[in-house]
């Protein structure tokens, strides 16, 4: 329940973060004038920062579903009998070996 409220929370920011940075219109200057270099570097900055934030977060979002993802395989292997018989497996030289154990 709380990664669910953390999630929409997140979302909800990023979604009100965007709407509410305003965009700095640029074409009021001439392209060759060092004001919309200026100005079309601060757009990029601002815009870069944001994508940046999204990636960090998705970034931590799915390392924490990989992790939990091997915690349940790794239970649900150790609790099958499929590991004995794996190991039974590894050790056998031949398949008749194998069927003979």
């Amino acid at each position: 329940m709380k990664k669910i409220i953390f999630t929409a929370l997140i979302t909800w920011t990023l979604i009100t973060a965007n709407a509410m940075a305003e965009k700095v219109d640029c074409t009021q200057f001439d392209k060759v004038s060092a004001k919309y270099l200026e100005c079309s570097a601060r757009n990029l900055k601002e815009k870069s920062s944001e994508l940046k934030l999204k990636a960090t977060v998705g970034a931590e979002e799915l390392k924490e579903k990989i992790t939990t993802n091997t915690m349940n395989s790794k239970t649900k292997f150790n609790r099958l009998n499929l590991k004995e018989k794996l190991v039974k497996f590894k050790n056998s030289k031949s398949l008749t070996e194998f069927m003979e154990k």
